[in-house]
């Protein structure tokens, strides 16, 4: 999902032209955006109904422990490109305006691919059954993505997610069984 992303908004511009080479990179490394997860209880992760205050607080350190763990790893701590492993962990829940977490980042202050990568991401989310909430069509996903309800995304990613998202649906999702 990331990879078709990335190439929708690097041909319309919303994003830095990226090379084949450095889309593929970045979809790799979106990989690890959600590692932090393995840190948070079971019982938080797996809850059936609305998270409480205090729950959603400890989800959202997903974000920082991911980049804890991250760091533990000698292998993943010595490469070269580690501190974009770490921004699309820590901040792939950012948004544009300033309402996400952990660090309230806005605007240019994300990352370009970070913010691609947390689209997809709240898209995925959307399209797949979570144990508080029923799989959404890819057309109301897109919808509810647009329109503002998973968070403000920069103006111009949306309006290339808008006029590709039929086409990423395609090439990711359609011919996939779950």
């Amino acid at each position: 999902m990331t990879r078709q992303l990335l190439l929708i908004c690097s041909d319309c511009g919303a994003i830095p032209e990226m090379s084949a080479q450095d889309i593929s990179h970045y979809s790799e490394l979106a990989l690890f955006h959600d590692i932090g997860k393995q840190s948070i209880p079971p019982a938080i992760l797996d809850k059936p109904g609305r998270l409480t205050p205090e729950e959603f607080a400890v989800m959202k350190t997903h974000t920082v422990e991911g980049c804890r763990l991250l760091a533990e790893d000698p292998a993943l701590s010595a490469r070269e490109d580690f501190s974009l492993i770490c921004d699309v962990c820590r901040h792939h829940h950012e948004r544009w305006d300033g309402g996400g977490y952990p660090d309230g980042l806005s605007g240019c202050r994300i990352a370009p691919w970070v913010q691609a990568v947390g689209l997809a991401d709240a898209f995925d989310a959307l399209l797949h059954p979570r144990p508080y909430k029923p799989a959404y069509l890819w057309t109301q996903a897109a919808s509810m993505i647009m329109d503002g309800a998973c968070g403000a995304f920069d103006p111009d990613i949306l309006l290339c997610f808008r006029w590709g998202v039929g086409r990423i649906y395609a090439a990711v999702y359609e011919n996939t069984l779950y």
